[in-house]
């Protein structure tokens, strides 16, 4: 933020009724569209941001804005989790040790 900005958010902070009531309120299509509009305003490249919006799909594949990647929920007895939780310690996350494990036991069966 600027110092102008750092000062206005420091005021809006300490009297958040000094701003008066919302004006109204946006939803869907016109939200998007007014959003796009502010962050272009502010030379914001608006493309850039959306290709950075949420995690990345798994495999790397590009996919449709709001698609999610194929899950697979399973429930694992106290010992593997344990295990998992083991190796998660060890700067892995949970999902990355799963998804090894089953490439594995997939690939050993193919």
């Amino acid at each position: 933020m600027t110092p102008s900005r750092d000062t206005e958010a420091a005021r809006f902070a300490a009297e958040p009724e000094a701003w008066g009531e919302p004006q109204g309120r946006l939803t869907g299509a016109e939200a998007a569209s007014r959003g796009r509009a502010l962050l272009e305003a502010a030379g914001v490249d608006v493309a850039a941001v959306e290709r950075r919006v949420g995690r990345p799909r798994i495999g790397g594949k590009a996919g449709r804005k709001g698609e999610r990647s194929a899950r697979v929920n399973v429930a694992v007895t106290d010992a593997q989790a344990a295990i998992i939780d083991g190796l998660a310690g060890q700067g892995r996350t949970r999902s990355d040790i799963v998804r090894e494990a089953l490439d594995e036991y997939l690939a050993a069966r193919a």
